[in-house]
């Protein structure tokens, strides 16, 4: 049974059972910091578990894309050397929303792998958690599943939970008995790590909540998270040995085959490794890059930056060539139905990664002859220690995967404690942040707050929380710094990048301008220095700062409308990768493969400013995800939608998008647009810097009185001004060039002089020059001059006020003569010269010149 086929009767058999059909959500998680990737179906459910959400449905389906490359579900390592971890998966899963439980979720699961792929029931086996009876007596007594098929295993093996926080529970999984061929013999249980027993699906019970002091909360409602790896379970029905031998890796494996000449079928494992990591490694960068991930040296994009470079090892061992981005092309053909993201970033997918891998390739060679070394010096120990780990990974980019790779295939092993203790070092001097200690505030009752910020920014309202160092309270001193919540307020937090709010909260004649707007929970929360002693139930005026509001207004308008125009004149493959609209200006980023040009950027501007002039109106209205979709809505990068009930903001059929940000009511209200910057983040993507409204104003003013001034300066029209200036530019090359020949002529000319102002020292011909504002390159050239002319020893320095520059250069006939690396330590001990050079010269500098430095350097060369 082909994977096509198994998507289709995972679909049919659940929506069959009533559960609503719902597509995979992005790679990247929406506003949630706990996740570096979604890893698992129940990602984009998880305020539904926690009760903070509802839909209009209690039972779903889904097929998830998934990686698991970095944090606590990490399986980068694993890939490539068993026969089942993969950094990129597919996870079919159904869920329950406080719906049924643990009887309905075990016959589901077992109705579908026995009845619908009809697996064959005595090779099946289950596990549950050691705690968990219920489970147990589901399987044994309604499903009839023999006790000796039933096995109690740990927290480690049947303990679910999302993250280090979140949603979690006892889960019971499937697995298949495959035979002795694969593993152990008799004694041989799920519990053991071979490869006799492949888990296929993991039900998990979502009871409780893990909190950040490790104690598990009930949740208000129970659920059900189900996991089947699509990859696995195709291996079973297709009745592989391998994940990689399915029919989701047959492509990728033959155009390996046809790009490199090495055949699979006849490899040894450790090559067939490197098939498989570049059939893994391909799916989930082509994903995660057609998802808005680009590789850049923090975060997600880090672990994008490991994934393509440990390919990019594995692919050195079948070719010299750059094979990896021509997968993508297989990957894109192959899914681009299933996944039409795939297909909207091809190009930039492909030229993402060759880009990627060509500023590797070099810092490769570099440290893997590093490497190699380490391999001779640490024979003794077969350790790569802490600090040749982290040299490799801070100086040449080796993610520690890589080494650990590496060093395998040498025997090695890696200290990564004492690597782990060089990257703290390195965080600790870089001043990361810790977690904020506002987000576990608990409150004696449940508080949100309701914002009336979209109709107006001025509401009067009731205290309903009050925070005071860190703690819930009911009452705050006059003077102090606290924590704020109203029952209603209108200061906007957070939304579609645009920046909080700022403003005042008014106690009757008093007032307190605000010092930081952030949510506690579902409350909007607003710090202040208290003017006058509060209470929890006391009245309190809020109100926005409506200049600053307003130009955000214009900004946050105005980025959509970039979008829109970048996506018309630069192609559909251009996806926002974040944002941020302040009133003074905005930012946008986006994933193009190349720089823009002069002409692209003034087609951009000019496209906003043309709807800008047309003055269309700003719709909201506010709909379903599936609606909002089938009307081309875009979705701002990093935001969060409840699929029930999106708002979406939209400028005519030029920008349809969701956001929770504040807009503008016409665009013509917006005044001007004007991009100021255009900036490369890394390869495949970009940033634009832009302003609006009154700041567009006075760059406009700035610009034309700078331009007026130089017209009148240079007595020309203003058009005339850039050819003037670049004129003056190319006049003042060629003056430039003129002095420096002159200057040039002139030293010549005082070379019979110098040379015979030198004096003998130890049967050396010895110069000393000190000159005045002469270049290092000149210093140089002068010295090469007199070691031509005539064999000797000659120092010359050039000095200010505050510092000087020095080349001492030595004939090659006088190269034992004198011992530079001795003068050089000399220079440096006695007159605070510091350089470096070869036998014959060394170059440098230091502080103001010293008046006695020939003296004391004829007397050193005396004594030598």
């Amino acid at each position: 049974m082909n994977s096509t086929e198994i998507r289709r009767r995972f679909f049919d058999f659940f929506v069959k059972n009533g559960h609503e059909k719902v597509a995979s959500s992005s790679l990247i998680p929406a506003q949630d910091p706990t996740l570096l990737f979604a890893n698992a179906g129940m990602n984009q459910f998880k305020d539904l578990f926690l009760g903070l959400e509802k839909r209009s449905y209690s039972r779903a389906v889904s097929i998830q894309k998934c990686v698991r490359a970095g944090g606590k579900h990490n399986d980068l390592d694993n890939v490539g050397f068993t026969k089942r971890h993969l950094t990129f998966f597919e996870m079919m899963g159904n869920f329950s929303f406080g719906d049924y439980f643990k009887i309905e979720a075990i016959q589901f699961a077992w109705d579908f792998l026995t009845k619908e792929l009809g697996l064959p029931v005595d090779n099946l086996h289950v596990s549950v958690y050691l705690h968990d009876q219920e489970s147990y007596d589901i399987w044994n007594n309604m499903m009839g599943v023999p006790t000796e098929k039933i096995h109690k295993l740990g927290a480690e093996e049947n303990f679910w939970q999302m993250g280090d926080t979140g949603p979690c529970g006892p889960c019971t999984e499937i697995h298949v008995d495959r035979g002795p061929g694969f593993g152990c013999e008799q004694q041989c249980s799920p519990a053991c790590d071979c490869d006799r027993f492949l888990e296929v699906w993991n039900v998990v019970f979502m009871q409780f909540e893990r909190q950040p002091n490790g104690t598990d909360k009930p949740l208000t409602q129970t659920g059900v998270d189900t996991g089947m790896g699509l990859e696995r379970i195709c291996s079973v029905m297709q009745d592989k040995d391998s994940v990689f031998e399915t029919d989701l890796f047959a492509n990728i494996l033959k155009k390996i085959e046809e790009l490199t000449g090495v055949i699979y079928e006849k490899q040894t494992a450790q090559t067939k490794a490197a098939f498989h990591v570049l059939a893994d490694h391909i799916r989930s960068s082509s994903f995660l890059i057609a998802d808005g991930c680009a590789p850049s040296n923090e975060g997600r994009g880090y672990v994008l930056r490991k994934i393509i470079r440990r390919a990019a090892l594995f692919a050195q061992k079948l070719s010299d060539k750059n094979i990896f981005p021509e997968l993508s092309l297989v990957v894109v053909e192959d899914m681009r139905d299933i996944y039409p993201e795939l297909k909207a970033n091809a190009t930039h997918i492909y030229k993402l990664l060759s880009s990627e891998i060509e500023k590797f390739s070099a810092n490769l060679t570099r440290g893997r002859a590093i490497l190699e070394q380490y391999f001779i010096q640490n024979q003794d120990t077969k350790i790569i220690n802490g600090e040749q780990t982290f040299k490799l990974y801070d100086t040449f980019g080796f993610p520690i995967e890589l080494i650990h790779v590496m060093a395998r295939e040498h025997d090695f092993t890696v200290d990564t404690d004492a690597f782990e203790v060089q990257m703290q070092k390195q965080k600790e001097q870089s001043g990361k942040k810790t977690t904020d200690e506002l987000d576990h505030i608990e409150f004696d009752t449940p508080i949100s707050s309701q914002f009336t910020g979209y109709q107006e920014l001025e509401t009067e309202s009731t205290i309903i929380g009050l925070v005071h160092n860190n703690e819930s309270v009911i009452e705050v001193p006059a003077g102090e710094t606290c924590w704020v919540i109203a029952e209603q307020s209108p200061f906007f937090i957070v939304g579609g990048g645009q920046v909080p709010d700022n403003g005042w909260l008014k106690f009757n004649n008093l007032q307190a301008e605000l010092l930081h707007v952030k949510f506690i929970g579902k409350a909007i929360a607003v710090q202040i220095q208290t003017p006058t002693a509060l209470t929890v139930g006391m009245p309190v005026t809020s109100i926005v700062n409506k200049q600053l509001r307003v130009t955000a207004m214009k900004n946050h308008t105005a980025t959509h409308m970039l979008q829109s125009a970048l996506i018309e004149i630069l192609g559909k493959q251009i996806k926002q990768s974040g944002s941020l609209v302040h009133p003074d200006y905005l930012r946008f980023d986006f994933t193009y493969h190349e720089n823009l040009s002069p002409e692209q950027i003034e087609q951009v501007e000019n496209r906003v400013n043309e709807k800008i002039m047309e003055n269309i109106p700003v719709t909201i209205e506010y709909n379903t995800m599936k609606e909002a979709t089938k009307r081309g809505a875009l979705a701002f990068f990093g935001d969060k939608y409840n699929p029930e009930q999106v708002r979406i903001v939209g400028i005519d059929d030029y920008s349809v998008e969701l956001c929770g940000g504040t807009h503008v009511p016409a665009t013509g209200v917006i005044g001007a647009f004007k991009i100021t910057d255009v900036t490369a983040l890394s390869a495949g993507h970009r940033r634009i810097f832009a302003v609006t409204g009154p700041k567009a104003l006075e760059l406009f003013q700035q610009s034309f009185s700078t331009v007026k001034t130089l017209s009148q300066e240079f007595k020309i029209k203003r058009e005339h001004v850039l050819d003037a200036v670049e004129k003056q530019q190319e006049h003042i090359k060629s003056l430039e060039s003129n002095i420096k020949q002159l200057r040039k002529q002139n030293l010549k000319t005082q070379l019979p002089v110098w040379l015979q102002s030198s004096e003998t020292i130890n049967d050396i011909p010895f110069l000393f020059l000190h000159l005045n504002d002469v270049s290092a390159e000149e210093l140089r050239e002068i010295a090469g001059q007199l070691t031509t002319a005539q064999p000797g020893f000659y120092f010359l320095i050039s000095a200010n006020a505050a510092t000087s520059s020095f080349i001492a250069s030595l004939s090659a006939k006088l190269a034992d003569a004198v011992d530079m690396q001795k003068f050089g330590s000399w220079l440096k001990e006695a007159h605070g010269l510091r350089g470096g050079g070869s036998k014959s010269m060394i170059q440098g500098g230091g502080g103001s010149y010293d008046p006695i430095l020939k003296t004391t350097m004829i007397e050193w060369m005396k004594k030598q």
